[in-house]
């Protein structure tokens, strides 16, 4: 009875692998009998309550698989370490499958495992490629939860799920779905969830297992030397909004405008420039103040709540951005302004003395008085910026015990390169394994990592939203008591950010609480499925390519599978085809390539040269090209003369001759392509293949050049005949059975290439 009370005894777990606890037991025990969403506080084992309800689920049903889902690839790894240890399967039998596995390598571990461990992107360009489908999973844990809504992969994955599973069943796990009743809710809809359980610190079944976590806010009074600096920038934002008031719009004062009250108002003029088909000048100039106004809120919170370093590696970057003409005109107008050199110099001047945010002394006095206390103490800073996380790094690398890394995030910014998942994993256990005892994160920190227990967590900067907030602060007192250190500097958005977030949290608990009571009015899987069926209007098509007659084959370009295009041509039971295409976004004949234009990035690629090349190349690879540009509006969106882009347009039309078509958003655009390419290939009977604008700069590519140029030969099938034949005068003198030989010519390939071969030229 005894080991029964320590470690969780149950089918395909392995003995005295999980300490037994009665919460997760009893949460595994309710989620086995509907799809629900589990709020639990970091730290007290979602992860555990996922793999218990995977072995009552592969107990169940044998043949099944497990699914789950976790944001990055860190954090799969982790899931996947995690059930390789305690669950009783073979450890080939659990795969991680990520982005850097191919799709053909990912189809073919996916046929040969039990439990498939994956980032959501990835499994969503599998599926929407129809490299495999879930009918065999009996269970999907979506990790992370609070992230299935919008356009995120999960809200795709659990609609296919929906559609396709025999057997279904649902986890969401998160340590925080909101403070709102309606984004609990929205979730719990996306993802499929048809009940809410909660567990807080306060709750009877965990209370045992909370230890104590000491908070401490500490204000940060700014130096008569940082005030200045915003000083400046105060008076300097004064002269970009006073002409935006003027003109009648409501916008704050410099002190107290905000980032969101400039944006709503850039959008408004932007509506309005759409309504003129001349739009009064004063419209572009109100758009370039409001551009310039929205950096220097920008620097305002950096040089308020980030360091002087920081700010000045801001500024480079925006020299990088005009270096590289990726600025607009409002940016270029600040940094030519005395004003903004004079506080570029100041700022200088005081990096250069060796002048810093006083939170940098805070930090260095309270890391070295946790390692002199415990040298064997770990650390854990957040911050949100990694220009920031930067200047912490270097600063608490000057303490003689401290052995610090940076954690940060894969994307790149300038010379600042991002840590690849590698790095990410080594670093993570490297901390495990005390190589480093301070840990300096960004938000990729954040989330739901494995990272070991940390005797104190320093918040460097405050954060607007709860997620992160709960997210960071859980990053201590799991096993052992912990410290929480949250750095506010006075009069910033620091001290903004702190106040909202705690009024969030005090709204929390009511909202949850509404939510779990609410579980008998939520929409059942049934009702979704019935919504779902009355919901398709005659001539669409559901989920299900199997019920399509004829089969509509599409090549998109692989860059254009995570977006939402691609999953209404899903729905639509198109099948895709992933290449990385050098011409053109999707291809639907032989004859017809489509480049597809949101309304930003058609401004953008005009802006920067990128548009009329791409539409040339495309002109000339295919017979009947098209662009289809997206997005309720194009006149507006940027700072251009509506004059060039009538005039691009027209270029487009009548130079280049290619139609345009215009959609609204990502269904009308797949409605459209699925319609060009059940005309090509199911009217017109035409091949579906790609071609590129130019020859080949070799010999060999240039002949398979010339050979792809008759109907029905791709790439594949001109390699097959130049590797039989040799050279085109042989194959162009041979009959059609001797071409019929090769893998891939049927006789009506053999039959066009001798029609054409011998067909008289009319013009």
């Amino acid at each position: 009875m005894a080991s029964k009370e320590k470690f969780v005894q149950r089918d395909l777990i392995k003995t005295n692998s999980i300490e037994y606890r009665k919460y997760q037991i009893n949460l595994a025990d309710i989620a086995s009998k509907k799809s629900t969403l589990v709020v639990l506080s970091t730290g007290l084992g979602k992860t555990i309550i996922a793999t218990l309800l995977a072995a009552q689920r592969l107990t169940k049903y044998p043949k099944s698989k497990i699914l789950v889902l976790a944001p990055s690839r860190p954090l799969v790894d982790q899931q996947a370490r995690f059930f390789r240890r305690v669950l009783a399967v073979e450890n080939e039998e659990i795969a991680c499958l990520t982005g850097q596995e191919g799709p053909e390598k990912r189809r073919d571990i996916w046929n040969t495992i039990k439990v498939a461990v994956m980032t959501p992107q990835s499994l969503q360009n599998d599926l929407v490629q129809n490299s495999y489908n879930l009918s065999d999973v009996s269970l999907i844990v979506y990790d992370e939860a609070h992230r299935g809504v919008g356009n995120y992969a999960y809200t795709f994955i659990a609609e296919l799920y929906e559609k396709q599973g025999k057997n279904q069943l649902s986890l969401g796990l998160t340590a925080s779905p909101g403070h709102e009743v309606e984004q609990i809710k929205l979730v719990c809809e996306n993802l499929r969830l048809s009940h809410v359980e909660v567990r807080t610190e306060n709750s009877d079944d965990v209370r045992e297992y909370i230890v104590s976590i000491d908070s401490d806010v500490r204000y940060i009074i700014l130096p008569p030397e940082v005030e200045v600096l915003r000083d400046i920038l105060y008076d300097l934002l004064e002269t970009y909004t006073t002409p935006v008031r003027d003109y009648g719009y409501s916008i704050g004062s410099s002190r107290r405008v905000s980032k969101k009250e400039i944006l709503q108002t850039l959008g408004q003029i932007r509506r309005e420039i759409g309504s003129y088909t001349k739009p009064p000048k004063h419209l572009f100039l109100l758009i370039k103040k409001l551009t310039a106004a929205l950096r220097i809120v920008h620097l305002l919170e950096f040089v308020g709540t980030q360091g002087l370093t920081p700010t000045l590696r801001y500024i480079q970057g925006i020299y990088e951005e005009i270096r590289n003409k990726k600025s607009s005109k409002g940016v270029q107008d600040l940094v030519s302004r005395v004003e903004f050199r004079q506080f570029e110099n100041l700022l200088e001047a005081l990096v250069t003395k060796g002048y810093r945010h006083p939170k940098a002394d805070a930090i260095l006095e309270i890391v070295s008085e946790q390692l002199s206390s415990d040298l064997d103490s770990r650390i854990l800073v957040f911050t949100r910026f990694r220009d920031t996380a930067a200047e912490v790094t270097e600063t608490l690398e000057q303490l003689n015990d401290a052995r610090v890394s940076r954690f940060v995030g894969q994307s790149s910014k300038g010379s600042d390169k991002g840590f690849t998942q590698k790095q990410q994993v080594e670093v993570l256990e490297g901390f495990r394994n005390n190589e480093f005892n301070v840990l300096v994160a960004t938000q990729v920190g954040e989330e739901g990592l494995d990272i070991p227990e940390c005797n104190l967590v320093i918040f460097y900067d405050c954060v607007p939203s709860v997620v992160p907030y709960i997210q960071r602060r859980g990053r201590t007192g799991r096993h052992t008591p912990g410290r929480v250190i949250i750095f506010v500097a006075k009069g910033t958005h620091d001290e903004f950010y702190h106040w909202s977030v705690i009024r969030k949290l005090k709204k929390m608990p009511s909202a949850l609480k509404e939510a779990e009571e609410s579980d008998d009015s939520q929409t059942s899987l049934e009702d979704f499925v019935q919504d779902t069926e009355e919901g398709v209007a005659p001539g669409d098509t559901p989920l299900s390519p199997s019920k399509r007659e004829d089969k509509i084959t599409v090549i998109v370009d692989s860059r254009e599978l995570s977006t939402g295009v691609a999953r209404e041509l899903a729905r639509l039971g198109v099948v895709m085809k992933g290449e990385s295409l050098e011409i053109g976004d999707y291809i639907v004949s032989e004859d017809v390539a489509i480049e597809r234009k949101e309304s930003n990035d058609f401004i953008q690629s005009m802006i920067d040269g990128r548009l009329f090349p791409q539409l040339s190349n495309l002109r000339s690879a295919y017979r009947r090209p098209v662009l289809i540009i997206e997005g309720e509006q194009i006149i507006g969106l940027r700072a251009v003369n509506p004059a060039s882009i009538y005039g691009a347009l027209a270029s487009i039309a009548i130079k280049i001759q290619i139609p345009i078509l215009w959609t609204r958003n990502a269904e009308e655009t797949a409605q459209i392509l699925y319609r060009l390419a059940h005309m090509e290939q199911v009217q017109e009977k035409k091949t579906l293949r790609t071609r590129t604008g130019e020859m080949g700069s070799s010999d060999a590519e240039t002949l398979e050049y010339i050979l792809s140029g008759f109907p029905g030969v791709d790439t594949v099938t001109s390699r097959a005949i130049l590797s039989e034949f040799g050279t085109l005068e042989y194959i162009f003198n041979a009959d059609k059975k001797e071409l019929q030989k090769v893998k891939g010519v049927g006789p009506k390939i053999a039959e066009t290439i001798r029609r054409l071969l011998t067909a008289k030229y009319r013009d």
